[in-house]
Order: structure tokens, then C-alpha cells, then sequence
């Protein structure tokens, strides 16, 4: 018992600290004002800022990273997970394309891939930025997919469910999705906190938001050139405590014992039972 509640108390932590990120997000625009300054004003003087107005840039940034991050996060699940999918016919076609994109982009830079894709963006940034992190997470996302998939439907329990007569809906519901969705939370989880940490890091050399747009990474940037330390405090243990609660999430979930095989053999029994 005592163990257990060891092991629970990082989660539980993590967890809390990512719900006050994304309450400060929520209440940015009311607690942050623009009485106090504008955003602008407020990044460019970050390093002699204090108290509330320091707050208010922490809560703005804070709401455009866990936007960026939330938002590629998203369409790289939803479009990984089709194309992971529609990849596990057959070694060529969508498979093969699928395995030179992830192969290709695994040796291409990001600030590169960002840095093409700002070339004619009429957003100033927001969307080269949003397109390659979304570009980055898709083909992450279609790998493992299609790799939970192939390994799930040459399964025992597949295979046993086959013999007896089960559709490939109940296949799919009782076999194949439960065991793809967690590997899936798990590196959605772990793929967030690599997102935070390229969007800071393409940020801080200026090839993240627009100028004047508040976020942590362009926060250290503006810090840099005029070092205070509580703002660089607040930029870097934010970026940090968010990279390591998502990270200690997904590992949490990605290690944690899957459930027995006791709920799929009673429901062939009782597949065999019907029949």
C-alpha cells in the first residue's frame, strides 16, 4: 500500500501541475489585462518585469504554448492515426512512402523544416510553425500506429476469435483497439513534451511565434540579452516542470502492466458459448 502511494504521488503531481497550466492558459486573458501592457511590451521588457506583469506574461505564454502544442498534437493524432491504418497493407505503397517520409524527417533538422516552410507564410510564423510540428507528430504517430496494428491483429486472441466465428468489428473492439489506444495516449503524452521543447527551442532563435508573441522560448531569448534571474526562472523551470510532467506521464502509462488475458478469454468463451 505504502509502495503504491509512493508511486502515485509523482503522477499525482505531475498531473496537478499540468492542470494549473492549463487553468493559468484559460484565465490568461482576464487575470493578464491590457491595461497592464501589451503582449509585445511585455516580452520585449521581460527582463525587468516583476511581480503581476510577470504573471501576465507567464500566463499568456503559457496559454499560446499549451494552444501550439495542443493543436499539433491533435492533427498529428487524428492524421497519424489514418494513415498508421491505411499503412499496414502490404510493405509497399502507403507502407513504403510511409517508412522514406519517417526516415527522411528523422534526419532532417526541425529548425530547417520550420525555416522552409516559413518561406511565403502570410501568418508571420503561426502556421510554418503549426504545419511542421503537425508534419513531425503525424508520421510519429502513423509509425507506431501501424506497428500497434500489425502487432495486435496477428494476435492469439485475433486469431482464436477468428476460428470461432467473430466479426472483424468485435475483433476490432474487443482485441485491436485496446491494446493500440495505450501506446497511443502513452506517446501523444511523451510527444507533447518533445513539442514544448522544439517550439521553445525554435522560439528562442526566432523561427517559433511571431515576434512579440509571448511563449516561453522567445521569454529566454529576451532574457538572454538582458539576464535577470526570476525570469529566467519562470521561463525555464516552466519549460522544464512541463517537458518532465508530460514525459513521467506517458512513461507511467507506457509501463504500466496491461490487463490480463482473463477478459478476452471470457469473452471468447462466451463467443463460443453463443454459437
Amino acid at each position: 500500500m505504502r509502495l503504491s502511494a509512493r508511486s502515485a504521488l509523482p503522477r499525482n503531481l505531475a498531473l496537478g501541475f499540468l492542470s494549473l497550466l492549463l487553468l493559468a492558459g484559460l484565465l490568461s486573458d482576464w487575470v493578464a489585462p491590457r491595461s497592464v501592457a501589451s503582449a509585445a511590451a511585455l516580452q520585449s521588457g521581460l527582463a525587468d518585469t516583476r511581480g503581476w506583469e510577470l504573471l501576465a506574461w507567464w500566463m499568456l505564454a503559457t496559454r499560446n504554448v499549451l494552444a501550439v502544442s495542443a493543436t499539433a498534437s491533435l492533427i498529428g493524432a487524428l492524421f497519424g492515426s489514418a494513415l498508421g491504418a491505411l499503412a499496414i497493407y502490404g510493405s509497399g505503397g502507403v507502407a513504403g512512402a510511409l517508412s522514406r517520409l519517417v526516415g527522411f524527417t528523422g534526419a532532417f533538422p526541425g529548425l530547417l523544416l520550420v525555416g522552409l516552410f516559413r518561406l511565403g507564410d502570410p501568418s508571420h510564423g503561426v502556421l510554418a510553425l503549426l504545419a511542421a510540428l503537425s508534419l513531425l507528430r503525424t508520421l510519429e504517430v502513423a509509425q507506431l500506429v501501424r506497428a500497434e496494428l500489425l502487432n495486435a491483429l496477428l494476435g492469439d486472441f485475433v486469431e482464436a476469435s477468428r476460428a470461432l466465428g467473430a466479426s472483424r468489428r468485435w475483433q476490432l473492439r474487443a482485441h485491436v483497439v485496446p491494446r493500440v489506444t495505450r501506446p497511443l495516449v502513452a506517446n501523444l503524452l511523451q510527444g507533447a513534451c518533445a513539442l514544448i521543447g522544439l517550439e521553445a527551442a525554435l522560439s528562442f532563435v526566432g523561427l517559433g511565434l511571431p515576434a512579440g508573441v509571448p511563449s516561453w522560448g522567445a521569454g529566454l531569448a529576451a532574457v538572454a540579452r538582458a539576464p535577470s534571474l526570476l525570469p529566467f526562472a519562470v521561463a525555464a523551470g516552466s519549460i522544464g516542470l512541463a517537458c518532465a510532467a508530460l514525459y513521467g506521464l506517458g512513461a507511467s502509462l507506457a509501463a504500466a502492466p496491461a490487463r490480463s488475458g482473463g477478459t478476452a478469454g471470457a469473452a471468447l468463451v462466451a463467443l463460443g458459448a453463443a454459437r
